[in-house]
Formats: structure tokens, C-alpha cells, sequence
């Protein structure tokens, strides 16, 4: 029987504190980046605002950045999209914010924004194999 980890082509990789992806132009979905590779990664955010229609995904671009370094308009493709169990918000009127986990892969990546990301990847992440995230 096949795992995921024997799978999974691209080791992602646990980032730093510091490292952020967002969602635009039509969202204002910013979150923490929790593990990437060169092929996507996954993010949580707050969510406070109700989904765009189907019809406006495609218009949407990421855009990945910390202290000194940013990846921008990358093309990806939702993999999944879910409420995170153990995150909370902290208390507040609005019923309507929740922590969700997203996973993405990236789409139709360029050359420049292919070296930008490998880039950001070794300036950001826990590269070693002891961190290696094989899920």
C-alpha cells in the first residue's frame, strides 16, 4: 500500500514566524504560512467575510512575503479548505470569524516566480530532513 508521504513528490517544509500569505485582489484573506514547497502550501487565516462566487476563483492570485522577502501573483488552485479544530479566536462579538486551514497548489508558475519561490523557501523555511514534513 502507497502512503502519502511515498506519494508526495515535494517535501514541504515548516516556515518561520514571519511568513505570510494572502489572497487577492478580491479577498482579504492574510494568514500564516504553515508549510511549504515548490509545488504549494498550506495557511491559516481568519475568516471574516462570506465567500466570492465560484465564478471570481479565477481571478485570484497569492501573494507570499516575511521580513525582506516577497513572491507575488502566483496562480494557484485550492486543494482544500477547512475550519481548523484547535485554533480560537479571541472573544468577540462576531459570530461569524473563524480560524480555516487552506492547502493550495500553485499554478502556471513563471521563471522568475519559480527562482522567487526557491528562494523564499531557503530564506524562510526549516530545511533539514529532521523537519521535513512528508504529509
Amino acid at each position: 500500500m502507497t502512503t502519502k508521504s511515498e506519494r508526495r513528490k515535494h517535501q514541504r517544509y515548516p516556515i518561520k514566524k514571519g511568513a505570510y500569505a494572502t489572497i487577492s485582489p478580491r479577498s482579504s484573506k492574510l494568514g500564516q504560512i504553515l508549510n511549504i514547497s515548490m509545488i504549494g502550501l498550506a495557511f491559516k487565516y481568519i475568516d471574516a467575510e462570506p465567500e466570492h462566487p465560484k465564478n471570481d476563483i479565477n481571478f485570484e492570485t497569492l501573494f507570499l512575503s516575511s521580513m525582506g522577502y516577497y513572491v507575488g501573483d502566483i496562480g494557484f488552485k485550492t486543494i482544500t479548505d477547512y475550519e481548523a479544530p484547535d485554533f480560537k479566536t479571541p472573544d468577540t462579538s462576531l459570530d461569524t470569524m473563524k480560524v480555516r486551514i487552506r492547502h493550495v497548489k500553485f499554478t502556471e508558475l513563471n521563471l522568475k516566480q519559480l527562482f522567487d519561490l526557491d528562494y523564499y523557501i531557503k530564506h524562510n523555511s526549516n530545511q533539514d530532513k529532521n523537519t521535513a514534513l512528508l504529509y
